[in-house]
């Protein structure tokens, strides 16, 4: 092989292995299709962080176009206990044909709050400033590509083990035209703010009672979580504090399909410290 091509074949190894080297690289994997796969950890907003509405990612200024973005959460928290967490975003814009999120919760420390569990949809991250936050954020797949007018994920968050007060859930998003690549999107920032649930102080007391499907709804004051429902004396199953109102409404799923109407079934709720309200009077309506 004469000079010329051994220099030739070199370049050419030379191009391909460096070639290699940046397609392995974390940073263009996750930059090809404007982070379809999701962004890096520390994209959503909350403090210490940028959004992807920066220079040299999406741009702009977030929150300046025609959408909404928004966050639902529990109105409080029971240390350890499961919830659901919902982000949304909506539209007039029909140009907005793909979308993505990133969320994180944390205390008033701004530490990690709780964990995430993700879904077919969403993926859970750790990192951030400081290396201690958690994220979840949608994948390839939940970016819904095509889609028009909004898009919604829903997944577990599961409450700090112990009282870290008040926990912030901060989140960005991106409305995108789904060109392939970081320009004409439309980037959106909102966060949301949940109390760790009252302690309970007194007895329960019952207000009212209605029946709804198969449901019996149980409205009141002071349900601790894991409260007991009594229905003629006898221990209801399935019964739950409900997500939003933990405090105010018990819901026992199957009991309602026990009382026929016109029937009187005497209802009680007792907390797990052994308080209990009066016994409740409650017929069923034809």
């Amino acid at each position: 092989m004469s000079r010329k091509n051994i220099i030739k074949v070199t370049c050419l190894a030379f191009f391909l292995a460096a070639l290699v080297v940046e397609l392995l690289s974390n940073n263009t994997v996750r930059t090809v299709g404007a982070f379809a796969e999701g962004p890096n950890p520390g994209h959503s907003g909350a403090p210490g962080e940028l959004t992807c509405a920066v220079s040299g990612c999406h741009g702009g200024e977030p929150n300046t176009g025609p959408g909404q973005f928004q966050i639902t959460a529990p109105s409080s928290y029971e240390p350890g206990k499961t919830y659901q967490i919902t982000v949304t975003h909506s539209t007039s814009d029909t140009s907005r044909r793909r979308w993505g999120f990133q969320l994180t919760a944390l205390d008033g420390s701004s530490n990690k709050a709780g964990d995430f569990q993700s879904t077919s949809i969403t993926q859970v991250l750790e990192g951030g400033p400081g290396n201690n936050r958690q994220y979840i954020e949608h994948n390839f797949l939940g970016t819904f590509q095509g889609q028009p007018s909004g898009a919604m994920w829903t997944f577990d968050w599961v409450a700090p083990s112990s009282d870290v007060g008040r926990v912030t859930f901060y989140a960005a998003g991106n409305q995108a035209n789904n060109n392939g690549n970081a320009t004409g999107d439309q980037i959106y920032v909102t966060s949301v703010s949940v109390p760790l649930a009252s302690a309970i102080t007194g007895a329960p007391v019952i207000t009212e009672a209605a029946v709804m499907n198969k449901q019996l709804l149980v409205t009141g004051d002071n349900f601790a979580f894991e409260a007991q429902l009594l229905m003629d004396g006898a221990k209801q199953k399935k019964t739950f504090n409900d997500e939003v109102n933990p405090k105010t409404l018990l819901v026992a799923r199957k009991s309602g399909k026990f009382i026929a109407p016109g029937q009187t079934v005497v209802l009680q709720v007792k907390n797990p410290d052994g308080t209990a309200s009066n016994e409740f009077s409650f017929t069923r309506p034809l």
